[in-house]
């Protein structure tokens, strides 16, 4: 048995890696099609069809055993009968014909498999099986695999198209440009290579990745970072093979200066599902990708189109110097609606400095010298006498140093083309940028087209122009973790505490003495097993005292009356232990293990601190506010487990009931520095646990000025192999 194992290994070839196979897919010197047609409605058709189109410069082989010579080229019964060597073999064929199809590939020693046909493990368990054995032939032969499930990629800058889309079959050039496309949805490539051209921009590369059987989003993410014409990356992804190795490459390429642009599909339950029935990818918890990805420096965006639009900019825009929008519009109406939009988007409506007001009034009434301005109220002689008065009110307008960039809402109004052109040259010359948005529709193609020729973004709409200024200014501002000191002491407690637990549920107590072990101040109590045993710890801590059910099988004791606030003498705490034990009784399969009696904590407000191993992501830290309306209020930010200082004070910052640590109606301000560290050994414990720690939370966290004190917790344990 042994000596067929070695005999099994010798057999398959040596892998390429999947850099240089990313490298060869986008850069073959040659390509054979199975199932090249003269059909041009039949894929094998249509894709040889544009593969010729664009003047590739590369051998092409058609493979029909049925044709003597497909659209004028010499056909090939098979990819053997070519004789020659065949970087990517394009599979168009039916899927009973694909296991026949990949044999004769690795026969002829083909580097890379483009597989655009369908139904394998995206279509159920028959599928899935045949998807498996073509990756056997696969391994076996050193190949690499696109697809399946894909409608194809191109490299503009090599003019090599194997993108099947309809946007390429009404394009007379494949358009060169600085965006990475890299979509798991081919049908989306297309529709987002159709709103780049559009908006007269192009892709670097473009590639629809389908299935991911083995090639996947982090090779071609992995090229596009080191490639000179990919300025920006733009993703659609629904679901990541390996969360570490993509984050890794997130940080590397915001180091490199790239931004990375992602869509998220899955991110609700019925996302998820929809995610699962098209690409058979795992979504994930959009809640822990989301704070993953952004730590690492990416931005998210929330729709495809807008993608496209963001990426666009990105390449033709300055960056803005500060949130503060200057907007200006032809009508006052759209001014007011874009300065209420402006706030919702988190940015700040611009207010002119006193010097730039004066240095405006040459070019239009005092009334009007304020923002938002309102082009229709500026009286027709002013503009009409001067032909660069709009270019004068923005340059002016753009040197305010609290303006961070400008959005020119257009509507219907005389002038359009002039406009367009004025935005174009100001966006050339100025540091700052002026967004550009088209709200004349039909009545303003021709700027909308002046734009276009230009290569400068023409938004759809006001949202659309300020996420794009509002991610821009956060990946602007972005900067690299830090790395905090390690706590050597506490990481041997924590180890000491976690070796004496059995897998499952752990209980308050023993969550409190690992959290105790990890430097984390928690309440002082002990576990009475008596009614006897609860005076005396009682008298020992001193009253007043919270009594808690104790029960492995009981997570949330105030739903069961487990918990008891205020307990004044000994009296009460005999009436409460058998209240509790009485309470534990009520839960089907609970087990009454005794009452913990502990101090009672005072509390200005509550917070909530836990940890979540993520399989793909691994550790996580959320931080809300706390107490018992947790889930009600949702108010909680997450982010990795390892974030730094900077990140956490940011977080607790972003919450929105933040003014109840800050000194709400004269109580006393949270030692937000304590708050932080007590955040960051969290976050220790849950990396140096990794996935031996599921969960963990503190909730609540009693915060009362600089006191700050775990006053519940539980846990959960795992032995990981």
């Amino acid at each position: 048995m042994h000596s067929r194992k070695i005999e099994l290994m010798m057999e398959i070839a040596p892998q390429t890696s999947s850099l240089q196979a990313v490298s060869t897919a986008l850069n073959p010197r040659a390509v054979a099609i199975l199932g090249a047609s003269d059909d041009l409605l039949k894929w094998g058709g249509s894709m040889l069809n544009l593969l010729r189109k664009f003047h590739w410069n590369g051998s092409i082989y058609p493979v029909n055993p049925r044709a003597e010579t497909v659209q004028g080229l010499k056909s090939y019964p098979s990819v053997s009968a070519i004789g020659q060597p065949v970087d990517v073999a394009l599979i168009a064929v039916p899927q009973e014909r694909t296991e026949a199809a990949f044999e004769d590939c690795a026969a002829a020693g083909v580097k890379i498999i483009l597989m655009v046909t369908s139904q394998f493990a995206e279509s159920g368990p028959e599928g899935a099986a045949l998807q498996e054995r073509l990756l056997g032939i696969a391994a076996r032969a050193g190949m690499r695999i696109i697809g399946p499930n894909c409608m194809g990629y191109f490299h503009s800058h090599a003019s090599m198209n194997l993108l099947n889309s309809q946007a390429l079959m009404r394009n007379e050039v494949l358009v060169k440009g600085e965006i990475a496309l890299i979509s798991q949805s081919g049908a989306l490539a297309g529709a987002m290579l159709s709103r780049a051209y559009d908006l007269g921009t192009g892709f670097s590369i473009c590639v629809s990745l389908g299935n991911q059987a083995d090639l996947e989003v982090c090779d071609f993410l992995e090229y596009a970072i080191d490639d000179a014409n990919s300025k920006v990356i733009a993703l659609y992804v629904e679901g990541i093979k390996d969360g570490a190795r993509f984050v890794a490459l997130l940080r590397r390429a915001r180091t490199a200066g790239k931004p990375v642009l992602i869509v998220k599909a899955g991110r609700t339950a019925l996302g998820q599902k929809a995610v699962q029935s098209h690409t058979a990818s795992l979504a994930g918890e959009f809640r822990v990708f989301e704070a993953a990805v952004m730590a690492a420096g990416a931005v998210l965006v929330d729709d495809f189109l807008e993608l496209i639009a963001q990426a666009a900019a990105w390449t033709r825009l300055p960056a803005p110097s500060g949130p503060q929008v200057a907007v200006l519009s032809g009508s006052g109406g759209g001014g007011a609606v874009a300065s209420d939009l402006v706030g919702e988007a988190r940015l700040q409506a611009a207010a002119l400095g006193p010097d730039t007001v004066q240095r405006l009034l040459p070019l239009m009434p005092e009334a009007g010298a304020r923002l938002p301005f309102d082009l229709g109220a500026i009286p027709g002689p002013m503009r009409a006498n001067d032909p660069k008065w709009l270019r004068k009110v923005l340059d002016t307008m753009l040197t305010d140093p609290q303006v961070g960039a400008g959005l020119f809402l257009m509507t219907t109004m005389p002038e359009m083309v002039q406009a367009a052109n004025t935005i174009v040259e100001v966006n050339r010359e100025n540091s700052k940028p002026v967004t550009f948005v088209n709200a004349a529709g039909s009545a303003g193609a021709e700027a909308g087209a002046r734009l276009k020729a230009a290569g400068l973004v023409n938004f759809a709409n006001i949202k659309e122009a300020l996420g794009y200024l509002r991610n821009r200014l956060a990946w602007e501002a972005h900067s690299p973790a830090i790395s905090a000191p390690e706590d050597a002491p506490a990481r041997t407690a924590v180890e000491h505490v976690a070796a004496s637990w059995a897998p499952g549920l752990i209980t308050e107590h023993d969550t409190k003495r690992l959290l105790a072990a990890a430097g984390i101040p928690v309440t002082q109590g002990e576990v009475a097993r008596s009614e006897d045993d609860a005076v005396r710890i009682a008298r020992t801590i001193g009253y007043p005292v919270v009594m808690k059910l104790v029960s492995a099988q009981i997570s949330h004791k105030s739903d069961v009356g487990g918990v008891v606030l205020g307990v004044a003498d000994d009296a009460s705490v005999r009436r409460h232990f058998h209240a509790l034990q009485q309470a534990a009784g009520q839960v089907p399969g609970a087990v009454f293990e005794g009452a913990l009696v502990q101090q009672q904590a005072r509390a200005d407000a509550e917070v909530l601190i836990g940890t979540k191993w993520d399989a793909q992501f691994g550790p996580m830290l959320m931080i809300g506010m706390g107490g018992t309306l947790v889930e009600l209020l949702e108010d909680t930010a997450l982010l990795p487990a390892g974030a730094d200082a900077q990140a956490v004070r940011q977080a607790i910052q972003g919450l929105r009931l933040f003014p109840l640590l800050n000194g709400y109606r004269g109580k006393p301000r949270a030692d937000l520095d304590a708050l932080v560290n007590l955040a960051q050994r969290f976050g220790r414990m849950a990396v140096q646990l990794g996935a031996r720690l599921p969960e963990c939370e503190a909730n609540p966290v009693m915060v009362h000025g600089d006191q700050i004190v775990v006053a519940d917790a539980r846990a959960v344990y795992a032995i990981t192999p």
